[in-house]
């Protein structure tokens, strides 16, 4: 005589859609709709997108945002940036023959106490010796440095995102030697 199975439940059908928010820095814009079947699930994940999806302008396709998932009210997930990048795609198109690329990776300490690692890069218009070079990285990082402590987290991540700060790093390294760009091609955010 055949055994009588019992009827499995759908995993999926148990879920619910949660709406993920970005922070209030970025106008709380709705980033993703996610699903759960409990909404402590939620905290701790990181949802990926670009810089354009938030503003619409077309020009920042490159920059992409890593948002992590810190509360949950209702249907509601809300967030806070981890970490901005730029598209690899992107800097290596900046760099051609015939120029110099300088990073500078520094860990800063906002006004409010917060940690974030921040990573600058400067493309010179042509080949730079290394003293040179040398002299760039230092004005990035005094720079960095300084915006960095007269800024609280929120302020230094608005910024640092629509290239308040890069420009400034700009205007004080091109007195050493002429730069195509300045970029900060990487920011992480430490809790």
């Amino acid at each position: 005589m055949a055994k009588k199975t019992l009827k499995k439940k759908d995993p999926w059908k148990l879920k619910k859609w949660y709406s993920v928010y970005a922070p209030k820095i970025f106008g709380n814009q709705k980033i993703a709709d996610i699903p759960a079947t409990e909404p402590e699930q939620l905290i701790g994940r990181v949802i990926e997108t670009t810089l354009r999806d938030l503003t619409g302008d077309f020009t920042k396709t490159h920059v992409k945002l890593f948002f992590k998932i810190t509360d949950v009210q209702g249907e509601s997930a809300y967030t806070e940036l981890k970490k901005q990048e730029l598209l690899r795609s992107y800097m290596r198109s900046q760099v051609r023959r015939n120029t110099t690329k300088v990073d500078r990776i520094m860990d800063v300490k906002t006004k409010d106490g917060r940690k974030a690692r921040v990573q600058v890069t400067a493309i010179t218009a042509k080949r730079v010796q290394q003293s040179r070079e040398k002299e760039i990285r230092n004005i990035l990082g005094n720079v960095i440095k300084q915006e960095a402590s007269n800024k609280d987290i929120e302020q230094f991540v608005l910024e640092l995102v629509l290239g308040k700060i890069a420009s400034a790093a700009y205007r004080e390294a091109k007195k050493i030697y002429p730069l195509k760009r300045v970029e900060i091609s990487k920011t992480k955010i430490f809790a």
